[in-house]
């Protein structure tokens, strides 16, 4: 009966602790949807993140983009949060350089930066199809995954 006892606190330890890291989002943006597959000379950019994000709440991502590259930015979430909405910044002029909600809410984007720049990624998880009511939980595992590159020479 004793050793009955300790096997079934064992357990659930266990599943208690499972349930813990199931909202942990460390590496989330190397994931799923995050993922380019076909990279044509681009590499992970050390700055690319994952958080925890409250959906239709503003979460704000800042990363420097150094010149002379191209980058291709990817941000994911769990399937039914969709769309995302972002809005890529100058943290110093404050200008808008993107909005995606002029794209339909694309989720990936390309350019390239001619100067190093402090960018600020504004995310906001709008979850158009999930009713607070009908939600486990309106906080989900985001990502920011970031390729670069070398721009390219061109010309003959």
């Amino acid at each position: 009966m004793v050793h009955f006892k300790k096997i079934y606190f064992i357990l659930i330890a266990v599943l208690i602790s499972g349930l813990a890291y199931g909202q942990r989002c460390d590496g989330y943006h190397k994931t799923g949807d995050c993922r380019i597959y076909r990279m044509d000379g681009f590499e992970n950019y050390g700055q690319a993140r994952s958080a925890l994000i409250e959906v239709k709440k503003i979460a704000t991502f800042k990363a420097v983009f150094y010149g002379q590259r191209d980058y291709k930015v990817v941000l994911c979430t769990d399937y039914g949060y969709y769309p995302i909405h972002y809005v890529i910044s100058n943290a110093d002029t404050k200008e808008i350089l993107y909005d995606n909600k002029e794209d339909d809410y694309v989720e990936s984007v390309g350019f390239t930066i001619d100067k190093t720049q402090n960018l600020i990624f504004e995310i906001t998880l709008l979850a158009e199809n999930i009713k607070p009511k009908d939600a486990f939980d309106l906080r989900v595992c985001t990502g920011v995954n970031i390729y670069w590159r070398k721009v390219p020479r061109m010309g003959f």
